[in-house]
């Protein structure tokens, strides 16, 4: 999973003994097991397990899948800021490792100051966990995985309690997340729900703030011509307009951009025909409004909309979008670029022109966002040039941390 000696490595020390006593290797996604080494050569003692490295070791389980084969690890790499591992469309899961899921996996980092989801006071939706917000905390977000049919597969709370009673770390588990000695399943469960919120509110990785962007905040590096051209684009209100969704300034508070506001969008990405359940023509993963998410079920005005990532390391979580429809950020950010003015780019062509954003029904297409730099007509001249479009990639690509680097501060030096 990680093996540079920096940022508490008494815990990456100790994480391969961890691992071991589970009987399992760590992963690094997909189905291939990766082997933890220590930093170096030297022996090092492996310290105290401490609820962090429980929910760590956790985290990587395969065994607590119904397959045996999958993690939590497995559709969150690590080498992929969390999110699906390179060079997977969306991976397999299942009972027999045969089904497959109809969204991508999105990254885990950078989401501690995310809160529940809510309409804010001009009703719009904000907030929540996963694509459409419908867990209120990671500690939610972490329970649907593992009784998902088509991820881990668990049958039942009973099931999973099971699995975790019978790891090699049980006794410490229950001891450091407070277990009765009769615990019920429900407590079992819940205690290893909470152990994967833990580790992830906790681990450093998930909030480094040291990417080249972080640097240039901190007057410790410069942008290139062509990244500072990128950043220009990125916040320019009639041009990019990144940063309408992915804010991009430093709070009053000193605190770095999280490159997202937690908002939902509608962007009318094009239908997946890779994604089995798509060959239902009738099939629509229509975001907030379902089939996932059931309780806003009512609200067609909020059909097709899906949460707001963050773009820090964006440039390492391809596939893009929520149904993975686009393969490299080069294509994502022309997307944006092209969508509206050369639609039969994007969109498969019926009775002679493009069927526009034909992953929701006709009667809900009108909630797709026509703000820049969208909304201009089939061949007008482009908001943003192809030279624009590789100045923006530029700049995204600023935005991925450094894994083998300290964390930086949640906040720039004023």
């Amino acid at each position: 999973m990680r093996d540079h000696p920096t940022r508490s490595t008494w815990r990456f020390a100790a994480l391969p003994a961890l691992l071991t006593a589970l009987g399992l290797s760590a992963c690094g996604g997909g189905d291939t097991d990766v082997a933890v080494t220590a930093p170096d050569a030297t022996p090092v003692a492996v310290t105290a397990v401490t609820r962090l490295s429980v929910g760590e070791a956790m985290f990587n389980d395969k065994s607590l899948s119904a397959s045996g084969q999958q993690a939590c690890a497995s559709c969150h790499a690590t080498p992929a800021a969390h999110a699906d591992p390179a060079g997977t469309l969306l991976p397999l899961g299942g009972a027999a490792m045969d089904r497959q899921g109809t969204r991508s996996s999105p990254s885990l980092l950078y989401l501690a100051a995310n809160a529940a989801f809510r309409f804010t006071a001009d009703g719009t939706p904000r907030g929540g966990f996963t694509w459409d917000g419908r867990a209120d905390t990671r500690q939610h977000q972490a329970s649907g995985p593992l009784l998902d049919a088509s991820e881990m597969a668990n049958a039942s709370t009973a099931a999973v309690a099971a699995k975790v009673r019978s790891t090699a770390l049980y006794t410490d588990f229950a001891r450091l997340y407070g277990l009765p000695a009769a615990a019920t399943d429900q407590q079992v469960f819940d205690a290893l729900t909470l152990a994967l919120a833990t580790y992830q509110a906790e681990d450093p990785d998930y909030l480094l703030f040291n990417s080249k962007f972080d640097q240039v905040l901190d007057g410790k590096a410069t942008l290139s011509a062509q990244e500072a051209r990128g950043l220009q684009l990125f916040n320019a209100p009639e041009r990019g307009n990144c940063a309408s969704c992915h804010t991009s300034q430093v709070g009053a508070d000193g605190s770095r951009p999280l490159f997202t506001d937690f908002r939902y969008a509608a962007l009318g990405v094009p239908r997946n025909t890779a994604i089995t359940a798509n060959a239902d023509a009738a099939f629509f993963d229509m975001g907030l409004c379902g089939p996932k998410r059931t309780d806003l079920a009512s609200r067609l005005d909020l059909c097709g909309q899906f949460k707001v990532p963050t773009l820090r390391n964006v440039a390492v979580t391809a596939p893009y979008f929520h149904n993975a429809k686009v393969a490299t950020l080069d294509e994502a950010v022309r997307f944006y670029a092209t969508r509206d003015i050369d639609p039969g780019r994007w969109y498969p062509v019926v009775d002679g022109r493009p069927d526009l954003f034909d992953d929701l029904p006709v009667a809900l297409r009108g909630n797709v966002v026509q703000t820049a730099p969208f909304g201009l007509a089939p061949g007008a001249a482009p908001r943003l040039s192809a030279q624009d479009v590789a100045d923006l990639s530029a700049f995204l690509r600023t935005l991925t941390d450094d894994f083998t680097a300290p964390a930086g501060s949640a906040t720039v030096a004023r």
